[in-house]
């Protein structure tokens, strides 16, 4: 889609769709510390959860509305921000472009490839601008090894290889939130790793295509026994005491907060402190991925959980040498 015209002096009114942990740093920035935009309401469909959302980002008297159609009236508006989960994606962006509304859509697009079709046939015939949220390529570090791989530092590129790598109480939410359907969420190389294989494609080069790929993985711990609880707070004090996954306050909203704010209205879908082990899930907790490209280039890809460390890493290897990116760490190393 074109670029947002600069429009000279205009301050942004832009509003954020879903109150959760995505949209909280949203919407602390847009809330008086932006320069060229501002904060134009909030909506969830929990209100009470909405009200919560704005005490604890300090949003004042911000507009809070529980429907997307009366946020989308609502006089002076410019954008939204979509934060909302994956299955509501392409109805809630569609309504904001009917409404002549641009829309900055967190990733990934859709949880269903029609419906990812679906959005790109209406962005595509112009007018307000669609941007998927692919944050991790405005990370000056992946500029950075782009160039080292695009210069012939190490020459001709060989193979590349992602990680990435979730630490136990991480990768433990997935199991409990609206992601451990796939129905849902498209599954956890969607919704989760779509940073990272859009990196990787990033990197290569999108005039290059995938001619050859494989992929399997399963769910080899959560499924491996029954729940003893529905939930953490009902669990056996001698089996929570000794668990790993524990609910824990930072994988939802707030992200910064010592206590959860839950999705109240609805806990089937937001899974509050649902049991990890619970047979309401589908979705993988490992997998590996492997691919060939059109000139030649191979690669893999691997999704771990149960780690003691959040860690993505990217490693190049060419003619010449290799290039190591580690998240952790925020550093490259060129060999």
């Amino acid at each position: 889609a074109p670029a947002v015209p600069s429009g000279g002096d205009k301050i942004y009114r832009i509003a954020v769709i879903g109150c959760g942990a995505r949209a909280e740093t949203f919407a602390k920035q847009l809330h008086g510390q932006h320069p060229r935009a501002t904060l134009a309401g909030t909506c969830d469909i929990d209100i009470d959860r909405a009200a919560r959302f704005a005490e604890y980002c300090g949003l004042g008297n911000t507009p809070k509305f529980s429907r997307v159609e009366d946020l989308l009236a609502s006089p002076g508006l410019d954008a939204v921000m979509v934060t909302t989960p994956e299955f509501t994606h392409v109805d809630v962006s569609l309504a904001a472009l009917a409404a002549g509304k641009h829309v900055y859509l967190e990733k990934p697009l859709a949880h269903t490839i029609e419906d990812c079709y679906r959005l790109m046939r209406t962005a595509s015939k112009g007018g307000p601008v669609v941007y998927v949220g692919f944050n991790l390529r405005a990370n000056p570090a992946y500029s950075v090894l782009k160039q080292i791989i695009h210069d012939g530092t190490i020459g001709k590129i060989l193979h590349i290889s992602g990680l990435e790598q979730l630490h136990v109480a991480h990768g433990a939410a997935f199991m409990r939130r609206w992601h451990r359907r796939a129905s849902r969420s498209g599954g956890l190389m969607n919704t989760k790793c779509c940073h990272d294989l859009d990196i990787i494609q990033w990197l290569i080069g999108h005039e290059h295509k995938i001619v050859k790929l494989a992929s399997f993985g399963g769910n080899n711990i959560f499924n491996s026994r029954p729940a003893p609880a529905p939930n953490c707070g009902s669990c056996p004090t001698n089996i929570k005491r000794a668990c790993p996954y524990v609910d824990r306050a930072g994988f939802i909203f707030p992200v910064t907060g010592k206590q959860p704010i839950y999705k109240t209205q609805d806990a089937e879908i937001y899974g509050n402190d649902m049991c990890v082990y619970n047979a309401d899930k589908d979705i993988v907790d490992n997998q590996t991925v492997i691919m060939e490209w059109d000139h030649g280039v191979r690669g893999n890809f691997n999704l771990q959980l149960f780690q003691n460390q959040g860690l993505r890493e990217t490693r190049v290897w060419g003619e010449l040498g290799q290039v190591i990116f580690r998240g952790d760490t925020k550093t490259i190393e060129v060999i």
